[in-house]
């Protein structure tokens, strides 16, 4: 049933950690936090192991994190979430997988066109990793709703490609006292920062706003695969800093041109 490193760790595989699941009437995240908490490591995470402690993953498989949009960046970002160990997400998404889609968004594929984003992304992850506690709105996130939304969450995270919306998020998690991570691309680029001080940063990168022709231009501009990619990433990492570091203040804003590529810190 067990199996050892060569340090002498023990990592035990799914089957029996299903199995056990089942015997005790518990959901398999719990006997994977309750096996971690006695130094037996999932084999699912055998290569975590190193890099994360035991306790930080204990920590992962409790927080619930709350991704906003599940089109390019939330798709790669629920993912990546997911395969890191964090224990539950809220997806929200009012959105369906389109054609269109397909070049750039993770849980976007022929088999899943014409189904709601939020449903498919969900669907996908729970192949990906079943101890998974998933709770899904296809709904259209707005003033009324983001109060709820955002309660019992540890981290909520910005995949909108809605400016006013985008606001609106950190405006709520600021109120909530969640912490916040942006992201945004456009071509082959993108921008990540992520905030637990209540500061909004949205505001002062976007001072003037953008008029309903710019914005409406910016959605219609091109994005390729790798921007949302590699800018999921950013925001993932940015996430985990403030799940695992209780001290981690707010991020520098992060430019990501995939195109050269580059990876620039602005510090504001």
């Amino acid at each position: 049933m067990l199996r050892r490193a060569a340090d002498g760790t023990p990592f035990v595989g799914g089957t029996a950690i299903r199995q056990l699941a089942a015997g005790a009437v518990l959901p398999e995240r719990e006997v994977m936090v309750a096996l971690l908490q006695d130094g037996i490591w999932p084999e699912r995470f055998r290569r975590n192991y190193g890099v994360f402690s035991a306790d930080a993953m204990v920590h992962l498989l409790q927080t619930r994190v709350f991704v906003l949009g599940c089109g390019g960046l939330g798709g790669h970002v629920a993912s990546l979430l997911a395969r890191l160990g964090v224990g539950g997400l809220r997806l929200c998404d009012s959105d369906i997988f389109e054609e269109s889609n397909l070049n750039r968004q993770y849980f976007c594929t022929e088999s899943t066109l014409g189904q709601p984003k939020a449903v498919a992304t969900a669907r996908g992850l729970c192949d990906m990793a079943g101890y998974l506690a998933l709770d899904v709105r296809h709904a259209e996130a707005d003033e009324k709703n983001l109060p709820d939304m955002l309660q019992d969450v540890d981290v909520a995270l910005d995949c909108l490609d809605d400016l006013a919306l985008k606001m609106l998020l950190e405006e709520r998690s600021a109120a909530a006292g969640v912490p916040f991570v942006h992201g945004s691309v456009l071509r082959a680029e993108g921008f990540a920062r992520a905030a637990r001080s209540g500061r909004l940063h949205l505001r002062e990168l976007y001072a003037s706003g953008l008029t309903s022709e710019e914005a409406g231009s910016a959605r219609h501009e091109g994005v390729i695969a790798t921007a949302p990619a590699g800018v999921a990433c950013l925001m993932v990492s940015l996430c985990l800093r403030l799940l695992l570091r209780p001290d981690a203040g707010d991020s520098a804003l992060f430019h990501a041109d995939l195109s050269v590529p580059e990876l620039e810190r602005f510090e504001f």
